[in-house]
């Protein structure tokens, strides 16, 4: 594995950032944020001392209680199967349920499904569910839930539409079981249908039959907390579901048992970062959804504060329109690529040693590490990206990039980004939205060219949404060969070859742009014990407040 030092070709103080930064209309916040926070000295290859992840307290758990958990906004919707959006995951998390989910080394276990069972070379997979496991309305969750859930995961969802392109026939010989027949092996079978972001929900049959692919009736699963209600601008409320079918034993990572010590748990938007951190100080808030790396000085010696800092494990990228006619030119694409120099724009987002410059694009699943496509990663010629933009006749028509200034790294990066378009001779125009506008505004093709996001942690590179469907359209026969390959196979070395080969593509292709790996910090109250997993957002379920 490359060292971050491999990577780093030059330190920039983060003061400097400022002072470039500062000279742009739209940076004002940027330059407010850095210079109240100031920088450090041994540039991006350092780490801090980590803290330990929140873990399971000795002590005895309390149950009773009221969790609130601040978010950088609204999510766009709380429907798993239609968005790749962390923020929803954080929420629904808590609500539904997937037939398989993750231990604590990320092999996934049944949670809904009982067992399974392959046969016939890998092309018939019969799932056995959990009985007596009761939705939030009342009604058991039976096989027809699971079928109709899965065949609308299906439809939407790249990954399921690869489960489903293979799936001769998808049956329920009794109640109690699924059962799929397959044209050839799906070798990642129980990966996909484990919790993920754009994850497949288990929903009832009788809430899908009210819905459509873009809309989903009513937010009903199977999960220890249950929907309440959502007040725009207030909250987001879920409480203990009395009648959940728990698992027996101890928790496993995201499975296992789950004690739903907590009365409820309501999620507050809260777009100001400021007011975010001012409001876990004062106990207002026990969990913090995101907030910048420059805050970790103050808070970790903040006795009413709780931080918690994570490895590499997310990454910030530069999501680019295929379908538009300025970024769907691939001379454009790699003067893109060419132009940018991701130490500064790492250093404005997270600062100093608080991000690594790798070129893997799973970064905290060590299993899968690649250099592919190296040679493209972070190549900071400008010169060589004028010529670019030459050779492909750009005529300066705006290049619209969308940003929220909800997550704060996203937006200083954005502006550090924009700066250094603009100096090779791109048309920069910078709109700014809410996260839930933004996330609606980017499955729009026409609106867009570009925006900024966190590619957050993925256990196996079939859950890093590269297929065609994902918002880009990366759509090239090859890749998504690759791709089909990479879900239908079950060697892991064969896999590793195929994931290496599509990384290569990624960086030959210019889809997107990884732009760098970030450390996240989470920050909690001290009261807020148990949290269980948080790679794949935190796990509340056996989380509890000391009195």
């Amino acid at each position: 594995m490359l060292g971050c030092g491999d990577w780093l070709t030059r330190r920039l103080d983060r003061r400097a950032v400022v002072r470039h930064t500062a000279r742009l209309a739209l940076a004002a916040p940027l330059a407010a944020v850095l210079a109240a926070c100031g920088g450090g000295g041994t540039g991006g290859g350092s780490s801090p001392v980590a803290s330990p992840v929140a873990s399971r307290d000795t002590r005895a758990p309390r149950r009773g209680g009221s969790v609130r958990v601040a978010l950088t906004g609204e999510p766009p919707n709380l429907d798993l199967h239609q968005t790749t959006d962390s923020i929803v995951l954080l929420v629904t998390g808590h609500i539904y349920e997937t037939l398989f989910t993750w231990d604590d080394r990320y092999e996934p276990i049944p949670l809904l499904a009982e067992s399974h069972e392959v046969s016939d070379d890998g092309r018939r997979i019969q799932v056995r569910l959990r009985q007596g496991v009761p939705f939030h309305n009342g009604e058991e969750m039976r096989a027809p839930d699971v079928i109709a859930s899965i065949e609308r995961w299906g439809r939407i969802v790249g990954l399921g539409q690869g489960l489903l392109r293979v799936t001769e026939q998808l049956s329920a010989p009794d109640p109690y079981t699924v059962e799929f027949r397959l044209s050839e092996p799906f070798g990642t079978f129980t990966t996909a249908l484990s919790r993920a972001l754009q994850g497949c929900a288990i929903y009832p049959k009788s809430v899908l039959d009210r819905s459509s692919d873009t809309h989903l009736a009513e937010f009903v699963g199977t999960g220890p907390y249950r929907f309440v209600e959502w007040q725009p601008d207030r909250h987001i409320l879920v409480t203990r579901f009395d009648d959940y079918a728990a698992l027996p034993g101890e928790p496993r990572g995201y499975g296992g048992h789950k004690a739903q010590y907590l009365d409820e748990i309501a999620f507050i938007p809260v777009p100001d970062e400021a007011a975010r951190v001012a409001g876990l100080r004062a106990g207002t808030y026990h969990y913090l959804e995101t907030i910048s790396t420059d805050h970790y000085p103050t808070l970790r010696d903040d006795p009413n504060v709780a931080v918690d800092l994570l490895r590499p494990d997310s990454w910030l990228n530069v999501v680019l329109n295929l379908k538009s006619p300025i970024t769907g030119n691939h001379t454009i694409r790699r003067a893109i690529q060419l132009a940018l120099d991701h130490e500064p724009i790492m250093q404005a987002a997270f600062g100093e040693g608080f991000y690594e410059l790798t070129p893997t694009l799973l970064p905290g699943a060590d299993a899968w590490y690649s250099e592919a496509g190296a040679e493209h990663f972070n190549p900071r010629r400008p010169e060589e990206a004028k010529r670019l933009l030459q050779e492909a006749g750009y005529d300066g028509s705006p290049l619209r990039f969308l940003t929220t200034q909800e997550i704060q790294q996203e937006y200083n990066a954005t502006v550090v980004i924009k700066q250094q378009l603009e100096q090779v001779g791109f048309t920069i125009d910078l709109q700014v939205y809410d996260g839930a506008t933004l996330s609606d505004r980017r499955d729009d093709p026409a609106a867009w060219e570009a925006y900024t996001a966190l590619a957050s942690f993925r256990p196996d590179p079939v859950l890093r949404n590269l297929t065609c469907k994902a918002t880009g359209w990366w759509c090239t026969p090859e890749k998504d060969e690759l791709l089909a390959r990479l879900q239908t196979e079950s060697d892991f070395k064969t896999r590793v070859e195929i994931w290496h080969q599509v990384q290569q593509r990624f960086y030959e292709e210019v889809p997107r742009l990884k732009i760098g790996d970030s450390r996240r910090i989470l920050v909690r109250s001290p009261k807020l014990q148990g949290i269980g997993p948080t790679e794949l957002q935190p796990e509340l379920a056996n989380a509890w407040l000391e009195g």
